[in-house]
């Protein structure tokens, strides 16, 4: 019998003999114990299966893993929900190390794209401003973490923020739950490496930034780049415009830009382009000469003048969806969404149009603070802002109707669909829609959701939904 082992013993045996006396204290005080500790046959298992965990991580790792001693301290006392708050720290601190160590500034621009509110971050401590649910959309967009990695951070990060008392739950945590999250945030974030896609991408901002590219690396590079994820791509695309547009550019940087920026360009897609000329007018308002005029030359170095926005309403509408849409994935959401959306019925012209170049941005993000995300007991929706988001959806005309319906596989969109309250919201949503929807194609695709068995999450793999979208795409 090794050392480790005898101390497990005595621990287990140490946690059994505290837990009477706490427990009979706690009720001496009148405070309720029943549901608020795990029960010690549970932190007993927790604490006979983590060691293999631990040890896959390196030594040097283990030294500084704070959180992850807090977290066994709260499995030992029986605070299994706060054992995932201090996980669910140590997991953001070794993503905050990673991204450090990989590309601290593209990883901001990427999180501008997200939300103008991060902009001008530069330095290491200025990470911890990024919200924790586009901290892991910057880093699956940034090829650190994986589609399915981000999805089991999603639910690790929806466990800590809805098995405490953040909403009205009944949630539970069982000894199981913690090792299977525990080895999860090892394996994809203490222990992680980036993806392939990645690595080139961080050498290609690397050479970017430092060395002169020659006129015969151009068409090599440009078929690398083809070759990333289409959101790598346009990510890449605003970090490029971003840098190009900065006063305190590097010739260098200025010139391998000019060389690179059109293939980038044209593998982006329309919606990418109108955003990236909405900048102009957004510089042009604000008074930025400067970067207005670098924007221009941007524009025109791309063959990208047609995509230039002269009023600046395109971004400013923009930059508020994307802070409603950070608001909707935060804690306390239920009480935080009504200003933003407030503010976006302030600023809709007067015909109530829609700019085009925002439309998918604008109904993607109603629609999902509509549907809602499922969670406590009112509807899953902010109250106070529901009636903005039915007067914007009213007001969804056959372009944005069409956007819908293109968005069905969108995962921002999905993230929550098939929860019962949201499905039946949705449908709800696209079935008044339908009504007054005077376009047949339009009303086919709406019905087709309304009246679907499948889970709305697989509607657009259907043979018929594809069907009836192709219809809608000849149209719009």
């Amino acid at each position: 019998m090794n050392d480790l082992t005898v101390i497990k013993e005595d621990l287990e045996i140490s946690i059994s003999d505290f837990n009477a006396p706490f427990t009979q204290y706690l009720t001496n005080l009148g405070l309720p114990v029943e549901g608020v500790l795990s029960p010690i046959e549970e932190r007993k298992t927790v604490i006979n299966s983590i060691e293999s965990e631990i040890r896959k991580i390196p030594e040097e790792n283990r030294h500084i893993a704070v959180y992850l001693t807090r977290f066994l301290s709260s499995v030992a006392a029986g605070l299994f929900d706060g054992a995932v708050t201090y996980l669910w720290n140590e997991t953001i601190k070794s993503l905050h190390q990673m991204i450090i160590s990989f590309d601290l500034d593209y990883f901001y621009k990427v999180c501008e794209q997200l939300n103008t509110r991060y902009r001008n971050l530069k330095t290491e401590e200025e990470i911890s401003v990024i919200s924790d649910f586009d901290l892991l959309t910057a880093s699956n967009r940034m090829g650190l973490i994986s589609d399915h990695v981000f999805e089991v951070f999603k639910f690790i990060n929806y466990m800590r923020n809805h098995s405490s008392a953040a909403h009205p739950n009944e949630n539970e945590i069982s000894a199981f739950d913690l090792l299977s999250w525990l080895n999860n945030c090892i394996k994809y974030a203490i222990n992680a490496t980036p993806n392939e896609d990645a690595v080139k991408l961080k050498q290609l901002l690397y050479n970017i930034r430092t060395n002169e590219i020659p006129e015969s690396d151009l068409h090599y590079m440009g078929e690398n780049i083809k070759n990333l994820p289409i959101v790598m791509i346009e990510d890449l695309l605003s970090t490029l415009f971003g840098m190009y547009t900065d006063p305190q550019i590097s010739q260098i940087i200025l010139n391998n830009i000019r060389s690179i920026a059109k293939y980038v360009w044209d593998l982006s897609s329309e919606a990418k382009k109108h955003a990236i000329g909405d900048k102009f007018g957004y510089f042009r308002k604000s008074g930025d000469i400067s970067r207005k005029d670098k924007a221009n030359n941007f524009l025109t170095l791309v063959n990208g003048l047609a995509y230039k926005d002269e009023d600046s309403i395109s971004q400013e509408l923009r930059e508020t969806l994307a802070n409603l849409l950070s608001t909707h994935n935060s804690m306390n959401n239920f009480y935080n969404e009504a200003p933003w959306a407030r503010q976006l019925d302030n600023m809709l012209p007067s015909s109530g149009v829609i700019p085009s170049s925002v439309v998918f941005e604008w109904v993607k993000t109603i629609s999902i603070c509509y549907a809602g995300n499922g969670l406590g007991y009112r509807e899953g929706v902010d109250e106070a802002a529901v009636e903005y988001y039915k007067k914007f959806i009213k007001n969804y005309d056959n372009k944005s109707i069409a956007a819908l319906l293109n968005l069905m596989d969108d995962p921002n969109l999905l993230m929550d669909i098939d929860m019962l309250k949201p499905t039946r919201r949705f449908k709800i949503m696209c079935k008044a829609l339908s009504e007054h929807c005077q376009n047949e194609f339009l009303r086919n695709a709406l019905d087709y959701i309304v009246n679907s068995h499948e889970p709305l999450s697989k509607i657009h793999k259907t043979t018929t939904y594809k069907t009836l979208l192709e219809k809608v795409n000849l149209q719009f």
